[in-house]
């Protein structure tokens, strides 16, 4: 990764350049070879061989999504002729007219297994039904897949119970019968735990999901078939907005709503036609789980030679607060967040005089762990205070400037 600051850290100009533009560079290697983890705060987080895993588990509280790797050839059918029960009599007969299952590009939470599903039937899940009673997921579906060696298996994800996945797999014809269990608990903090039908073996590939905003990756968009492109997918607590056309210089993310969908950065910022051509009129704005919002501009795409992805960041608003005439009182933003050093820094603004300005730290039970007096005068500030005093987790961090709080969320990992 390269990385050029273009202005000074410390140079906060105005209410809307709380951090340097920084020009960087991730690199997904020759034919896309990994997939990337980065935090628009602390750049490259995590990286992973694209074609290690055949599928993943969704492992938040109530996670039970499963995904397949179909950038890499993996194919997933539903088998239509029988349920469960068929599973020795399981046959491929007519495989060429089933329909293929892929995962959603817009949201983590529809995996291919979950695809389609009963929308107006909570309990049905894809793979399987939710029990309200027992809070277990039990199958009702077995599966054909085909793996990136070309290889078929029989797959039957047999239940989600007690935050454990349990399923079997084995070859067409039977031989090679294979059950694991996969809990969710090895991965927690995490979005996906992830399994190598190939090589039998569970894998933990990616970040904590507190640490990283962006996938650059390979997925598979439907433009309007199955398709697989290279761009970038936004975390869960993300929102992102795109503008264009635009002044790229000037534009102001106030003009824009920010959305949900995971693709809205996706991969059409670039086309190809003998070469690859950015798009010069466009920009995205995303907003982080934290509050902060950042412009996001692409100036360059190396293809599959290298896998380079070329764009410049800057984080253009804070978390702030106004008073009851509406007036801005200040704005506060904090990094490295997630912090996991001995401090963490404060950058803030007091837009006009205030009496006092406090800044307090609290867990999420309310109680209050650190206090101290800031600067009251109008002006912008940046300061360190000390981790310490906190152990892992997340807090709130507060400016109390008379009586009106700005708020963030701070990660002490």
């Amino acid at each position: 990764m390269k990385k050029i600051l273009l202005t000074c850290a410390g140079a906060l100009l105005m209410s809307s350049s709380y951090a340097q533009t920084v020009i960087d560079t991730v690199s997904l290697g020759t034919g896309y070879a990994n997939q990337k983890w980065y935090s628009l705060q602390n750049d490259e987080q995590g990286s992973s061989a694209k074609n290690n895993w055949d599928i993943a588990f969704g492992t938040g509280s109530q996670g039970s999504t499963i995904m397949i790797n179909s950038v890499t050839g993996t194919m997933l059918w539903g088998y239509p002729t029988a349920d469960t029960s068929g599973w020795n009599t399981l046959d491929t007969t007519g495989l060429s007219t089933w329909t293929p299952r892929y995962n959603s590009d817009t949201s983590w939470a529809f995996g291919a297994f979950s695809m389609p599903r009963n929308m107006s039937n909570s309990s049905d899940l894809g793979w399987g039904n939710y029990s309200s009673i027992t809070h277990y997921v039990t199958a009702d579906s077995l599966f054909v897949i085909k793996l990136a060696n070309s290889t078929y298996k029989k797959l039957w994800i047999k239940h989600l119970q007690s935050g454990t996945y349990t399923f079997r797999y084995a070859n067409l014809n039977g031989t090679s019968d294979t059950t694991v269990s996969l809990a969710k608990a090895t991965y927690t903090g995490k979005n996906f735990g992830y399994y190598s039908l190939q090589n039998n073996i569970a894998l933990d590939r990616e970040p904590l999901s507190a640490n990283w905003d962006l996938l650059f990756t390979q997925y598979t968009a439907f433009i309007p078939q199955p398709y697989s492109v290279t761009g970038v997918l936004s975390n869960k607590g993300l929102t992102a907005a795109k503008a264009y056309p635009v002044d790229t210089a000037n534009v102001s993310w106030t003009s824009y709503t920010f959305v949900t969908p995971i693709n809205t950065i996706g991969y059409n910022w670039k086309s190809y036609s003998g070469t690859w051509t950015i798009e010069d009129s466009l920009v995205y704005f995303a907003k982080t789980s934290t509050g902060n919002i950042w412009k996001l501009t692409f100036t360059g795409f190396g293809g599959s030679s290298n896998g380079n992805y070329i764009f410049s960041k800057k984080m253009i608003s804070a978390t702030g607060i106004e008073d009851v005439n509406g007036e801005s009182l200040g704005t506060l933003a904090l990094y490295p967040n997630p912090s996991s050093g001995e401090n963490t820094t404060i950058v803030y603004s007091i837009d006009k005089s205030v009496s006092s300005a406090v800044l307090n730290i609290y867990d999420l039970s309310g109680r209050k762990i650190q206090s101290e007096r800031l600067n009251n005068n109008p002006g912008f500030y940046q300061q360190q205070f000390s981790n310490q005093n906190l152990t892992a987790g997340m807090y709130l961090v507060s400016i109390d400037l008379d009586g009106n709080h700005i708020q963030q969320k701070l990660i002490i990992k």
